[in-house]
């Protein structure tokens, strides 16, 4: 009844539109304007599964932590906020594979608020990014730093964005040693090897020399949104009001 009161379709849907390329009004101007870019104008997709609950003054949204996934979900969109360790990546990667299983032709966007984590687990999401069909457009809310810039700047050509009052810091990965001299040294080597690893990473997202990233990323460095777009870790800035 309440569907019907609403004029809302009865039977929710994960069909995602088909994924076209053609232009958009929206932030991803090569975009579908029914796939995920619609989500900036109608964040709950087309599903009339969105927690209505019946009060004596009308009708209001009862989203809890489930609800809030699948509206994410049938929007295609994946959120990190929070430092990235094994369970975050777990969860990342899974949404992943789910949405590119779901429709493997229609674009997934990732919300990132990151300080940083574990430089492990966000190669694992960066390598499912890389891997499965659907193409995964990043944006930047609060902050992207250290590993979280890595995700950031390792979206989509094209689809990577932040919102202006965001910062984006990147640097050396961090580490600290105990226990056998050794082991210590084993340590260290491979943190070196990862410094390595992000520092060619960071070069092939931006197209910035191996040397100029090295120099950025010898203490942290801080970027405004413009800054960050300069260097090519994003692609563009997503304008509000201030």
């Amino acid at each position: 009844m309440v569907s019907q009161a609403l004029s809302v379709p009865a039977t929710p849907t994960f069909t995602i539109a088909s994924h076209r390329r053609i232009p958009s009004q929206l932030a991803f101007s090569h975009r579908n304007p029914c796939t995920i870019a619609s989500s900036f104008h109608s964040p709950y997709g087309s599903s009339s599964q969105i927690g209505l609950s019946s009060k004596t003054h009308g009708f209001r949204l009862k989203l809890d932590e489930k609800s809030t996934h699948d509206v994410g979900t049938r929007n295609r969109i994946i959120f990190i906020g929070q430092p990235v360790n094994s369970q975050v990546a777990q969860r990342v990667i899974s949404q992943l594979v789910t949405l590119a299983t779901i429709d493997p032709d229609a674009d997934i966007l990732m919300y990132i608020n990151c300080p940083g984590g574990s430089t492990y687990s966000v190669l694992a999401i960066y390598d499912c990014m890389s891997w499965i069909k659907p193409k995964v457009g990043t944006v930047c809310f609060g902050v992207a730093a250290s590993q979280g810039t890595l995700l950031l700047a390792g979206g989509e050509k094209g689809m990577r964005y932040s919102m202006p009052n965001a910062r984006i810091m990147i640097n050396q990965p961090q580490c600290g040693f105990g226990g056998h001299v050794e082991d210590v040294r084993r340590l260290v080597n491979e943190s070196v090897q990862s410094r390595y690893k992000m520092e060619k990473m960071f070069s092939a997202f931006t197209g910035q020399a191996l040397e100029k990233v090295q120099e950025y990323t010898e203490r942290d460095s801080f970027l405004s949104v413009s800054e960050a777009l300069e260097f090519g870790l994003i692609d563009g800035v997503l304008e509000t009001e201030y």
